[in-house]
């Protein structure tokens, strides 16, 4: 058995459970949140994806202080 010892590219995009998980927020809670248009999806082939920049712009985009 070979082990593949070359890092493994950073994604692109997230599924939108993947995305929760990886902005730390809960799957509905950004089910909300692209309801109102705060955050954006991308469709491919029928399944929404979220980019990884975008994710980015909204989370610097968020208030340094408790609302």
């Amino acid at each position: 058995m070979s082990t593949d010892l070359r890092p493994r590219p950073l994604p692109l995009a997230y599924s939108v459970r993947d995305a929760a998980e990886a902005v730390g927020v809960s799957y509905s809670k950004l089910e909300e949140l692209i309801k109102r248009d705060e955050v954006f999806v991308r469709w491919v082939d029928g399944k929404r994806v979220m980019l990884v920049p975008e994710l980015q712009a909204w989370l610097l985009s968020l208030p340094f202080e408790k609302p």
